[in-house]
């Protein structure tokens, strides 16, 4: 489909005429006394709500490029509140309990119950708490992209501080830190507020919808289907016993290097005393390095990096008003190509953004081309990431493209940060799962608990200089994995394990390791998480012996590289 991305027009959705549409679907499913009739009703919803949620995706994405934008910021709330509005729960049920469905179950796989189920059991009942969480969610993306922080007399967005964050002179790290803790801490009132009252609006929406806790009623809406707590506790504790120590040398190594007394959270950040690795050049030379990085993994991936380059669907070029520290890959579907977004700061972790971002759009792509219901094709959150975590592997051989003379100092930190990371998202999840066991704390004793966590998964690091505004929460204000994504950042960690393993397996062998990432990739959402898994010879990373047998081999990469 040809087309460019700034061209895409905008309607807003008529939520009345489509809530007709559910009512007349609803009657049809009743009355379809064939499974090719069920089947139309099931295509037709599907169709409608791909529609729908083109119309959310365009606004999202708008509103993202430039937060001060009134009217993207307007459009992006209606249409979520539509969205969370609308009831398709009997809908979904008549779909269900038609005589036919037993013949559809078959066509499709055993996937699309667990789809329909799962939207009939999170999403039925509390419409207006959901539409509300989503609007307050909306409002911090935009308070966090607005932020202004006064540094040497200028005021600077987030993301115009992020590079100084890092800057090989202590002195510019202590002062970059604490002038945007600051900035943050201006706004503590409002964001501390925001967070006190999504936590009890999603412990309320869990509740209507008859869950015991927030915990259960994620673990349904990311599709934790077989496992659940037991599990996850389980994972975290792996992490404690065989990650955490691997972080603390890793940590103990750089600090030698950096000819530091102590490891701070200020410092944690350099690899190098004389700074990390930096771009070869801003989004033009990112984007022609990826084009030769893809065109030599395979002719598919050539085309379809192409075909997003010529549609505009790649917008990686820094901006003021787009929120720091985030990008993100979202599907129009539509026949058109995934949009990947980015705010480029000039640091490391554009090219490592970049090529993560890009991984979910050859994700969305071959899932598209490969399944017919886009029901189907939205992964199971805790798969998601494995795509765009695994790419950011596989571009290790063209470090040089995009980096130049900083090749070996980009593979080098990476690598380390990656297994840093399985950590801090560990770190996230446990303490979302305090929050969300303990409605009503305020933001102050969930900073308390936050920092006791820090503790106890960072060992002997501390906040230094900047141990005052962090005791007032300044860092948990800026933590979009607790105000967006709650219950989410442990999908990181688990698909960083399984990443790790495919990229053991890409230095042996690139053509198997690509054979089973495109498996994995093009199966989407048709089956469960493990079968996903099993598709590219992966195993759940929560299962017993699996984050030490994954942590052996991260030792011996760690001795050679």
């Amino acid at each position: 489909m040809k087309y460019r991305f700034e061209d895409l027009k905008y309607t807003p959705t008529d939520f009345v005429s489509l809530k007709n549409e559910v009512s007349d679907l609803t009657e049809r499913a009743k009355a379809a006394a064939s499974s090719e009739a069920l089947d139309d009703v099931l295509k037709t919803y599907d169709s409608s709500f791909g529609d729908v949620g083109y119309n959310y995706t365009l606004a999202y994405i708008r509103s993202s490029l430039d937060s001060s934008d009134e009217y993207w910021q307007n459009a992006l709330q209606k249409e979520g509140k539509g969205i969370a509005m609308l009831d398709t729960s009997e809908l979904l049920k008549t779909i269900l309990d038609n005589e036919f469905y037993p013949a559809l179950a078959k066509k499709y796989g055993p996937a699309l119950s667990d789809k329909l189920q799962k939207s009939i059991a999170t999403g039925s009942k509390a419409q207006k708490e959901r539409a509300e969480e989503e609007n307050l969610v909306t409002q911090y993306q935009r308070e966090k992209a607005m932020v202004r922080v006064m540094y040497k007399g200028e005021m600077r967005s987030e993301g115009e501080i992020s590079p100084l964050l890092n800057d090989p002179d202590r002195n510019i790290r202590v002062e970059s830190k604490k002038a945007l803790l600051d900035a943050f801490l201006e706004k503590k009132e409002t964001l501390g507020n925001m967070l006190e009252k999504l936590v009890v609006l999603r412990d309320k929406i869990a509740k209507e919808n008859g869950f015991a806790n927030y915990l259960e009623y994620m673990n349904v809406n990311y599709s934790r289907l077989g496992y659940g707590e037991k599990e996850m506790d389980a994972f975290v504790e792996d992490v404690k016993k065989y990650v955490v120590p691997i972080s603390s040398e890793i940590t103990e190594e750089t600090r030698k290097r950096l000819n530091l007394e102590e490891m701070t959270s200020l410092d944690m950040g350099l690899m190098f005393p004389d700074g990390n690795a930096k771009p070869a050049g801003g989004s033009e030379v990112l984007k022609e390095a990826a084009l030769k990085m893809y065109g030599d993994l395979s002719p598919e991936m050539k085309e379809f990096f192409s075909g997003m380059l010529e549609s505009g669907s790649i917008d990686v070029d820094f901006s003021p008003n787009k929120v720091s520290g985030m990008g993100f890959c979202t599907d129009l579907k539509k026949g058109m190509y995934p949009f990947v977004f980015g705010n480029l700061d000039g640091t490391e972790w554009d090219v490592a953004v970049f090529t993560h971002e890009v991984g979910h759009a050859w994700q969305g792509y071959i899932a598209d081309k490969n399944l017919e219901l886009t029901i189907l094709k939205e992964m199971p959150l805790d798969a998601v990431e494995i795509p765009s975590k695994t790419m950011e592997l596989f571009s290790y051989p063209y470090a040089e493209e995009f980096f130049g003379k900083d090749g070996d100092k980009f593979r080098f930190s990476h690598f380390r940060e990656a297994v840093k990371e399985i950590v801090s998202y560990t770190a996230v999840h446990k303490l979302n799962t305090w929050i969300y066991t303990h409605v009503g704390a305020t933001f102050d004793e969930i900073n308390t608990k936050w920092r006791e966590i820090q503790e106890e998964f960072y060992p002997g690091i501390s906040d230094g200089e900047v141990d005052e505004e962090n005791k007032k929460g300044a860092s948990l204000l800026r933590n979009m994995g607790v105000f967006m994504f709650p219950r989410y950042l442990i999908s990181y960690a688990l698909s960083e394990m399984c990443a790790i393993d495919l990229f053991m397996v890409y230095l042996k062998d690139k053509n198997k390791a690509l054979e089973s990432y495109n498996a994995l990739c093009a199966l989407g959402g048709s089956k469960s998480y493990p079968e996903i898994l099993a598709a590219a010879g992966l195993e759940p990373s929560y299962k017993e012996g699996r984050v030490k047998e994954v942590m052996e081999k991260v030792k011996e990469y760690l001795k050679e590289n």
